[in-house]
């Protein structure tokens, strides 16, 4: 039979690693702002350039809004979902809503040169390095 104390420290230990686990999640970091719905993001640097690839679905590109300010990345946007007059909805885990998220850069980028693509309910966004932020090779004398 257990005691109350083990009992206790079982229960602390739990609650430390489900602590330790949405710390290491991301989920207080500083460089992620959001509000509302939260679309998953994966962001990699490729051949020097930053990509960002986004989880959108069910969303009309027209609904999407996005800009670059001093190495921000803003992606807001809603989702609408309707049904014909007269159903009857049975479960609903797709929600409908606004959402409004920020991410920081690791680096400048060239604004004017960044292009999007939006297919299949991913957002591609594909950023140049400014070549003023990109590393220089500095020669010894």
């Amino acid at each position: 039979m257990l005691s109350p104390f083990t009992s206790t420290l079982d229960t602390l230990l739990a609650l430390q690693n489900a602590v330790d686990q949405t710390m290491q999640s991301g989920l207080f970091r500083e460089n992620i702002r959001s509000r509302g719905l939260f679309p998953p993001v994966n962001i990699f640097e490729q051949e020097g350039n930053l990509m960002i690839v986004a989880e959108l679905s069910g969303m009309n590109k027209d609904d999407l809004k996005i800009e670059i300010q001093n190495k921000q990345l803003r992606i807001r946007g809603k989702r609408e979902i309707g049904y014909d007059k007269g159903a009857s909805v049975h479960r609903a885990e797709r929600q409908p809503g606004t959402f409004d998220r920020t991410i920081k850069l690791p680096y400048q980028v060239e604004t004017d040169k960044v292009t999007a693509d939006y297919q299949n309910g991913l957002l591609a966004l594909h950023m140049p390095r400014a070549e003023a932020d990109r590393p220089r090779q500095i020669s010894i004398n």
